[in-house]
């Protein structure tokens, strides 16, 4: 028998806080998951700007129990007393793993991936949803500039070699396929097992869409990107992996 215990309002399962209703994971509509590792700074506001978004259904939030700040107590803070929002913890091993935790506590309904970061904007919920209707799935792209720290110049220079890597062997015309902002249905992914534990979930995502005979639809959003010494966790070697896993997916069935 599993052991529940109730904390400030919340059933706790193990080692999963579900807040609001218990059911709430099979209930159907729009699902934002956001994957949460060492986000003090920004975890409460970055969930109370998703939450004042009235076109969000549900909130997934998947906790990394190696977090070693104050995120969880921030987290807590933030989702006080809205039932829309299912708190998962588990000891993960990267994005991906958080990311794949969350899809799989999707029903079916549209599904928008959030960082905690703030780099995003969840006021351009609406761009993604309106392209995503069409019956295709979209991708926010980010308008990089070249006048920031190495490492932000960096990253622009890999995502523009991963896409146009991308696009060359699947047949697509992505601006960004790095990009966290994806929206799409879990249909869409057509049963496809992800197994992707880092940042190359975000490949493996793009891909699987490509698979299925999806065109990517692209639209501009905003970002606000922060530098290594802010927080910002991708790393040289991440860049690498992702522009190799283009090459990995396009091999595999």
């Amino acid at each position: 028998m599993q052991r529940i215990k109730y904390l400030h309002g919340k059933v706790i399962i193990k080692d999963h806080i579900i807040a609001g209703s218990v059911g709430m994971s099979a209930r159907r509509g729009f699902s934002v998951i956001m994957p949460v590792y060492n986000e003090e700074r920004t975890s409460h506001r970055i969930i109370r700007r998703v939450l004042a978004r009235k076109e969000v259904d549900r909130l997934i939030i998947v906790y990394d129990t190696r977090s070693s700040d104050g995120t969880l107590p921030e987290i807590a803070r933030a989702i006080k007393g809205d039932g829309r929002v299912l708190l998962l913890k588990r000891r993960l091993h990267g994005k991906g793993s958080n990311i794949r935790l969350g899809i799989g506590r999707v029903r079916s309904g549209p599904i928008i991936i959030q960082d905690a970061d703030e780099e995003y904007y969840p006021e351009d919920y609406p761009k993604l949803l309106r392209e995503l209707r069409n019956g295709q799935p979209v991708f926010g792209y980010r308008r990089l500039a070249y006048g920031r720290d190495y490492g932000y110049r960096l990253g622009n220079v890999v995502n523009r070699v991963t896409s146009s890597a991308f696009d060359l062997l699947f047949g697509q015309r992505v601006r960004d396929v790095n990009v966290c902002y994806k929206a799409f249905t879990k249909e869409m992914l057509g049963g496809r097992r992800l197994d992707e534990d880092g940042f190359t979930i975000e490949i493996e995502i793009a891909a699987a869409l490509a698979k299925n005979g999806y065109r990517i639809a692209n639209v501009p959003i905003r970002y606000n990107g922060r530098s290594w010494e802010e927080g910002k966790k991708i790393a040289w070697r991440d860049g690498v992996a992702l522009f190799l896993a283009v090459f990995k997916e396009r091999l595999l069935p």
